[in-house]
Parts: C-alpha cells; structure tokens; sequence
C-alpha cells in the first residue's frame, strides 16, 4: 500500500513500535500483508483496521456481509485474470457506477484498468486484504493462499481489541567486528534480538571452496542472489534453483502454528505443484515434527506413518527413499524446513554445502527485515 500503515498506526497509538517489529517480522517470514500480520498477532482487530484506513484514506469500507452476497451479474463484469491481477472484487453496480472492493484503493493503475474495462466510473471501497482472498477464492475460483485463509478462521477467536501492550525491556546491543575494504576494523552494533537470527544448530560457517568444482554452481554464487533479493520469493527462487541442480528432488516447507505448509518443490527441474496444496499437522509423528523439535538435521529413510507418507507422495518418491531435512531458524526459532532426496553417499558429501546455504538465506531473511522495518516506519 502506498501509504505507510506501520507508520500510520503508530503515530495514532494503536499499536507499539514493539508490536510494529513482530508483526514485520511476521509479514516477512511468511509473506503475508502487513496488515494481515498484525490481525493475526492479535495487534488489532480486523475491524479496528479497516475502519482506520478507511477513515485515513478517506474511502468507504466494506463489510464482510456485503462482500459475501455479491450477485452473479456483477461478478461477471470484471474477468477473473483482472480481479487475480489487482486483487480487487466488484460488489454492486448502480447505473454507470461500480463499486470495488480493493485491499488497496491508492491503486489507482487498478482503478484505471477496471475503469476501462468495464466502462464504468471506479468507486473505491478498502477491505481487508484477508476477505480479499476469500472473495477472490469464492468467485473466481482463485487458490487461496493457505496462510490468509488460516488467519481469517482464526478471526473469530481473536480477542475483540488490541491488547494493551506489555512493558518491553529496551533491546541491548552486541557488536560484531568486521573489517572495510581498506582494512580498517569496524564494530558493527545490531539489536540483542537478532542473535541467533540466522543459526543453523552445530554449524560454523567454513567459506573454503573444495578445489576442483569452480564449474558448479556454488553457495557462494549464490550468496550475491541472497543478498539481492527484494523479497521472500526470491529467496525462494535462489534455493529452489540450487536444490534443483544439486538434487534428484527438493522441496521448501513454511512452519507456520501447528502445520508445515508446502511453499515450493522441484522434481528433476519441474515444478511439483501437489506441494503447494500439502499441509502437514505437526501434532502427528514425521520427520517434520522431528526436525522441528530436535531442531536438528535428519538424513535417511523415514519410519512409516500417514504424515510421512504424505510427504513422500507430494514428492513423488518410494518409502526407501532416503531424505535429508534441514530446519531454518530465524529468532531462535524453526520457521521453515528443507528437504531433499538423493542416494546416500550423494546427501553426505553435500551437507555442508546445503547448511551453508540455509545459513545464508536465514541472513537474508534477516536483511528483508531490517529494510522493511525502515520502510515502514
């Protein structure tokens, strides 16, 4: 959205900075709205939100009764490709006029386009990006994102106003020494909170490139990509990339409450789409739930049970397939899962490889943070 929320909230203290931080964090590791992050948090309520934007931005809210009764007919005056494209879904249509329910109405590129295909005069109305998602799913057959449809059935549970927030010990400094390019030693200060941000459980970085594999396509090729990359799917990208060159089959989990949510996988350079429809519950025995409570690496066959099989389905390998699965964690705690298939032998010699690939995407993670912190407030 083009104005700042994070901002916005603060200045009307609505929220604390502190809230402010999780929730960015949150928005980042997950990929989730801002917004929809704080609403999930529990920050503050969805209504709250969409009476506050709508009030800011001076646009009409909508309600989810009136978004959930939309008539056919004006369903079918905007395509699904367009309402795909600027998340945007009509709600009533009176003469020349169309209403439009935006999660954001300072689109005005959307409004345009609306505008013109439908030949009608554009009225903005702001909702929460959460029913967006719905609507687009219950009109327009459109995947919902598991993320936003697990946060709306949610919604009901949430308590009904912000929580007051609780006294926050200011966050100490550690200093991490580090040299410039002229050799002049630097002491490098970042929040306490951030230690351990991007650890990998019994790993020490090791930046030695084994000899005779320069024509691979390495981590440390790739370490330029992590720090490029302007959002969380393309951090993605960089991993899918390696895992495809590197294995005979790789796949990204999201742990997200109580479930490990397929994010991305690739079998012999094709995209495995069942995975991104694959959610696993973490109350039930996996190697999933091991690796996140151990947080520690699992290599080898996995023992049988249903959610196992689950997995060894969607990747669309045999029960003696041996699998090696790496825990990301960021905060000192596992946000999202690796996991890969190759024969015994190839998984041993590349371990240390992929560690310090999970390594590195947790610092990059961490990096997407910080500068969305910055542009957020």
């Amino acid at each position: 959205m083009a104005v700042k929320l994070g901002e916005l909230l603060l200045n009307e203290k609505l929220i604390t900075p502190e809230q402010l931080d999780e929730a960015l964090k949150s928005q980042m590791i997950f990929g989730i709205k801002l917004g929809s992050s704080l609403v999930e948090l529990g920050f503050i309520t969805e209504e709250l939100l969409c009476k506050f934007l709508s009030r800011k931005l001076g646009v009409p809210s909508v309600g989810w009764r009136t978004l959930s009764t939309v008539a056919p007919a004006v369903i079918a005056m905007i395509p699904a490709e367009l309402a795909e494209k600027y998340r945007v879904v009509p709600i009533k249509a009176d003469g020349k006029k169309l209403a439009l329910a935006m999660a954001d109405p300072t689109d005005f590129k959307a409004i345009d386009e609306v505008a013109f295909v439908t030949g009608c005069v554009v009225q903005a109305h702001i909702v929460p990006d959460i029913r967006i998602t719905s609507a687009l799913s219950k009109y327009y057959q459109v995947r919902g994102d598991i993320r936003y449809l697990r946060i709306e059935g949610d919604i009901s549970k949430k308590r009904k106003s912000a929580p007051v927030a609780e006294p926050v010990i200011p966050a100490k400094k550690i200093e991490i020494p580090m040299e410039s390019d002229t050799g002049e030693l630097l002491n490098i200060e970042i929040p306490l909170e951030f230690e351990g941000f991007g650890s990998l459980p019994g790993y020490e970085e090791d930046y030695t490139t084994p000899a005779g594999r320069a024509d691979r396509y390495t981590v440390d090729r790739l370490s330029i990509e992590f720090a490029g990359a302007k959002d969380r799917d393309q951090i993605a990208t960089v991993f899918i990339k390696y895992l495809g060159q590197e294995f005979t089959v790789g796949a990204l989990f999201i742990i997200r409450n109580n479930t490990a949510v397929g994010w991305r996988g690739v079998v012999a350079g094709t995209r495995i789409e069942e995975l991104e429809n694959l959610n696993i519950l973490l109350s039930k025995p996996s190697v999933l739930r091991d690796v996140l409570e151990t947080r520690q690496f699992s290599m080898g066959t996995l023992i049988h049970t249903p959610e196992n099989a689950q997995l060894l389905k969607a990747l669309g390998v045999g029960s003696g397939t041996p699998l090696l699965v790496l825990p990301i964690i960021m905060l000192n705690k596992v946000v999202a899962a690796v996991v890969v298939s190759a024969d015994m032998d190839a998984l041993g010699t590349r371990l240390l490889e992929l560690q310090k690939l999970v390594y590195k995407a947790s610092l990059a993670f961490e990096m997407l943070i910080i500068k969305n912190k910055i542009l957020m407030t």
